[in-house]
């Protein structure tokens, strides 16, 4: 193995445990430090949200607000198809794409076994974030049904109080929104090591730079009251 092949594996293992990592790291401080969190901080919003309009005390509010998110959900759901299309259609005219490359790349390993490898990654992220968001689709088509209920039938319905039954679904829904864009985030530096791993390597550590920064910088820290 040459030492430029190593390097990409070092920037797919670096990848990987940025995806992951950060997605445990984020759960582990939502279930013990919420407050720390700006996720937390919106759950918090989400929940005076609920507890406003649950009930069907503002039907035309509810139904627009959840469309306006489904609306952008299912843009970005159909974003996503269409580039899963355009990642197989770059399979064919690898040869083409390799000398791009070869312009550039002075570090990655040349094998088109490899190039083909980083296209079905890129087509399994693409279709992570296809999931998330068709998912959330479905999780807010619920949560559109349960608000318009009255209350004190769906409190029947869940054998108790109700809020927290739709807290819950909107914070699920909001998480599978989040996975969804985290992984179009996470397939710039799977673009950018069709060019070079070292490239690739920056790109994780700018994005992982930037959602740390957005998710716990000091301007994010907040004391959340529910």
């Amino acid at each position: 193995m040459s030492k430029f092949y190593t390097l990409d594996l070092v920037g797919l293992i670096l990848y990987f445990s940025g995806l992951f990592g950060y997605r445990f790291f984020l759960a582990c401080m939502l279930r013990r430090h919420p407050d720390r969190l700006f996720l937390g901080k919106l759950q918090a919003y989400r929940n005076a949200w609920i507890a406003t309009l649950s009930g069907g005390k503002d039907c035309i509010v509810v139904v627009q607000t959840l469309r306006n998110t489904i609306m952008s959900a299912s843009f970005l759901a159909s974003t996503s198809i269409v580039l899963i299309m355009g990642a197989f259609n770059l399979v064919p005219h690898l040869n083409t794409l390799e000398r791009v490359i070869n312009i550039i790349d002075i570090f990655g390993s040349p094998d088109p076994d490899l190039q083909v490898m980083k296209i079905l990654i890129m087509i399994i992220i693409l279709s992570y974030s296809f999931l998330n968001f068709t998912w959330y689709i479905r999780e807010a088509n619920y949560l559109g049904f349960m608000l318009n209920v009255p209350k004190d039938k769906l409190d029947k319905i869940e054998g108790g109080d109700s809020t927290a039954t739709l807290s819950k679904l909107f914070l699920t829904a909001g998480i599978n929104f989040s996975l969804g864009m985290r992984g179009y985030y996470f397939l710039i530096p799977l673009f950018m090591w069709l060019f070079s791993p070292v490239l690739m390597i920056i790109a994780i550590i700018v994005i992982l730079f930037v959602l740390i920064r957005r998710d716990l910088g000091k301007d994010r820290i907040v004391t959340v009251k529910v």
